[in-house]
């Protein structure tokens, strides 16, 4: 039985049967007394009887003997009864008249009465004991409890013995744990918050003031129509350059916190890069910048991974790629398929990233100190390894200044 599991209902069942036992002793014990107390009144009695027989008539010994020792006749017994019967000594007598009954029911009350005012007794003392023990047991859990809604959770509920109260204190622990997880994550949600706050307030600023400086010479100065839309576009550029970062920090700050979900299919890795190429072809041509894909493999390797998502991610690196790659430069994208994983390189020809830099790289806004141009905020990066994350791969960085960057893709397949 799983209540027996309990160590106090073990002790308590033990403590039921010994006092069950000792009662049971008691009694046999006062039955043993009673009997021998109405054996011996019942021999002190026939004693007086043939004493004063014999004492009168001793010639009678030899017939009085054997009616103690046989059982009597029928006939003499009717005799007896009748005969007492003139006195009133019947079965409907009062026990009290009956001397050697009385007495040895008397000892018999007094040693059931005695034992069961000791079992009464020492069953009350266990059960107060046991009652303070448990509910000592529900209040430490219920100050436990307290405890844990105030707030203060670093420190664990002692472990107690086996049964339904440890269970109970494992539960309230593994309860302590999870709260304490989560007042962490809410804690650093709202760093992430004030900090992407932080963020996006920090990276509108810049084209907030070039629209408003636009705007201003746009309103207060006579331009020529040729003037104005140079303006308007650069207005536009603005206006676009906010929404992409508007767009690249709300993904980035959904795969933070775990927002998004990925669709992870069985899809041919190799179109998905080759996508990918396609899409940022024309940025390679206008910069001058030759965009070449090499794989080692004709078949299709088809891989679980979100399309779009990965898309993405490519895109980021290969922009990165082409920008810092002088024109006439070369950008390859090489695709190698293993048992286990897939490795997606991208390799640049530009001025590469220094040693002490390359750990930062993927931090959210970084630049690097001698690479900082126009147009790039430090979010794409960041983005791509978030991306890759999330499929349950790595991304791998090897560069040299001067020799370029080489970005693997390291997915599992």
């Amino acid at each position: 039985m799983r209540l027996l599991d309990n160590p106090e209902v073990r002790k308590d069942t033990r403590m039921g049967m010994l006092l069950i036992g000792l009662m049971v002793i008691g009694v046999l014990i006062g039955l043993w007394r009673f009997e021998q107390q109405v054996k011996l009144r019942y021999v002190e009695g026939q004693a007086a009887i043939v004493g004063m027989l014999l004492q009168d008539h001793p010639q009678l010994k030899s017939e009085i003997i054997p009616l103690l020792t046989k059982k009597p006749s029928e006939e003499l017994i009717a005799t007896g009864l009748d005969v007492l019967r003139q006195y009133g000594y019947e079965s409907s007598l009062s026990s009290k008249l009956i001397l050697p009954f009385h007495d040895a029911f008397k000892q018999l009350y007094l040693i059931i009465g005695v034992l069961l005012l000791i079992v009464s007794l020492s069953f009350i003392l266990f059960q107060y004991r046991r009652n303070r023990y448990i509910y000592s047991r529900v209040r430490q859990l219920t100050s436990y409890a307290d405890h844990v809604l105030e707030g203060k959770v670093s420190t664990p509920l002692p472990e107690m013995k086996e049964g339904d109260f440890s269970k109970l204190a494992y539960s309230f622990n593994r309860m302590r744990l999870v709260i304490q997880r989560n007042i962490e994550d809410l804690k650093t949600e709202k760093q992430f918050l004030v900090q992407l706050m932080s963020d996006i307030s920090h990276q509108l600023k810049t084209p907030l003031s070039a629209l408003t400086m636009y705007n201003e010479i746009l309103s207060e100065r006579d331009l020529s129509m040729e003037q104005r839309t140079l303006f308007l576009d650069h207005s536009k550029q603005q206006l676009e350059r906010m929404n992409w970062l508007i767009q690249s920090l709300l993904k980035l700050a959904k795969l933070d916190v775990g927002a998004i979900e990925f669709h992870r299919e069985p899809r041919s890795l190799q179109q998905t890069v080759l996508e990918s190429v396609e899409m940022i072809h024309g940025l390679a041509e206008q910069r001058g910048v030759a965009l070449v894909a090499d794989f080692d493999s004709h078949e299709a390797s088809m891989i679980k991974h979100d399309k779009e998502w990965l898309i993405e991610a490519l895109l980021n690196v290969l922009k990165n790629g082409i920008e810092h790659t002088p024109a006439g430069g070369i950008v390859r994208v090489e695709l190698e398929t293993g048992t286990t994983l897939c490795r997606i390189h991208i390799q640049d020809q530009g001025e590469g990233i220094e040693r002490s830099e390359i750990p930062h790289i993927f931090n959210r806004f970084y630049k690097g100190k001698k690479n900082k141009k126009s147009g790039s905020v430090g979010i794409g990066l960041s983005l791509s390894k978030s991306i890759v994350e999330g499929h349950g791969g790595v991304i791998d960085v090897q560069s040299q200044r001067g020799e370029g960057t080489r970005f693997t893709f390291l997915i599992p397949k």
